[in-house]
């Protein structure tokens, strides 16, 4: 186990009917829920799908979660948590340009070794592929209100710290690391499905070049 696993990861509760963390059936059906996430996508997931997989009923499922959607949005909260963790714990020391440095290297490294296990790397495709739709909802003001994405947000503010401790007077911090959030995210979808959209390399890792050299060189010409 590793430091950030043991952190309790906190996930708005109006999620989660119930803690899922909190037994060992809803520790399955996370678990369960990222393997039918990644191999099936949003659209063909069901609640009957994932109680066959975890071995228990589809009403012990909606015991924790009312709707896949719900289920979805704590994953992405979980992964956008446990990133959080990561940051606070890895950019402590460091000239400013160095903690920016790190921060990169946290937040656009697919391949790093730091995603040891199968879940971890399935809940990195999942949020690639699947964190969108969280948004992308007609209730998303409601939900926002109701702190949904809170802890999205929270990474989003660590960071833009972090670029204005570089560089004070930098008036566009949140737009800089949402851009690098967002943009990555969809150029790693983009690299595996649409290669045509992007400047994918087998020589470099294109997606961490390019963003490293947008961010500092905004910050350093602006």
């Amino acid at each position: 186990m590793n430091l950030v696993d043991r952190f309790q990861i906190p996930v708005l509760e109006q999620i989660a009917i119930r803690n899922p963390q909190s037994t060992n059936l809803g520790k399955r059906i996370i678990e369960g829920s990222i393997a039918l996430f990644d191999e099936l996508g949003f659209e063909h997931f069901t609640f009957k799908k994932l109680a066959q997989v975890v071995g228990t009923t589809e009403a012990s499922v909606y015991r924790y979660f009312s709707c896949k959607q719900k289920l979805l949005l704590y994953l992405v909260n979980w992964y956008w948590g446990r990133l959080e963790c990561r940051l606070l714990l890895e950019t402590q020391s460091g000239s400013p340009r160095e903690r920016l440095e790190k921060t990169l290297q946290i937040l656009l490294n697919s391949n790093s070794a730091d995603l040891a296990s199968t879940n971890e790397r399935r809940l990195q495709r999942i949020v690639i592929h699947e964190a969108p739709k969280v948004f992308l909802t007609k209730a998303v003001d409601s939900d926002h209100q109701i702190g949904y994405y809170q802890t999205y947000a929270d990474v989003v503010g660590f960071v833009a710290n972090l670029i204005k401790s570089y560089k004070p007077n930098c008036k566009y911090a949140q737009m800089l690391v949402t851009t690098i959030l967002e943009g990555s995210l969809q150029q790693r979808f983009f690299a595996q499905h649409l290669p045509e959209l992007t400047n994918s390399s087998e020589q470099e890792d294109a997606v961490h070049v390019f963003y490293v050299q947008l961010l500092f060189n905004f910050l350093d010409h602006e």
